[in-house]
């Protein structure tokens, strides 16, 4: 019985610790990322849940967004979708496949709508294939 009182405790205070450790998807997915195909296209996202779209340093559109396990008609508990919603009200969904897994740099998104995919990185200057 000693025993169980002392492993509930220790138990509590080890998941605490890595749950803190562990940033949520709208904590990494935050600052610049740059298209891999064309890096004078960059998404900035913010805190405040905003994403500025730039082409060429010149902003082009700012949306609204937010991260969840849902989007329009897209439900999984085990994935995560992006919301984009322009100040019209119209909303662009995408599939998160990953954000700076491992530090990696890399932002991979599906498209919904065409099924496109979508890669950025988070370095101007970070070469991926």
């Amino acid at each position: 019985m000693k025993k169980l009182l002392l492993i509930l405790p220790i138990s509590f205070f080890v998941s605490g610790v890595f749950a803190q450790n562990q940033e949520s998807s709208s904590q990494r997915i935050v600052g610049n990322w740059f298209s891999n195909t064309n890096r004078n296209i960059k998404w900035y996202f913010t805190q405040d849940g905003k994403v500025y779209n730039y082409n060429q340093d010149r902003m082009t559109v700012m949306y609204k967004y937010t991260i969840s396990h849902n989007c329009q008609n897209y439900s999984d508990d085990r994935a995560e979708f992006i919301t984009l919603r322009d100040k019209d009200g119209n909303e662009f969904c995408f599939k998160i496949n990953g954000i700076n897994e491992n530090k990696n740099g890399i932002l991979s998104l599906i498209n919904l709508s065409n099924n496109q995919s979508l890669v950025f990185v988070n370095d101007v200057n970070l070469k991926i294939p």
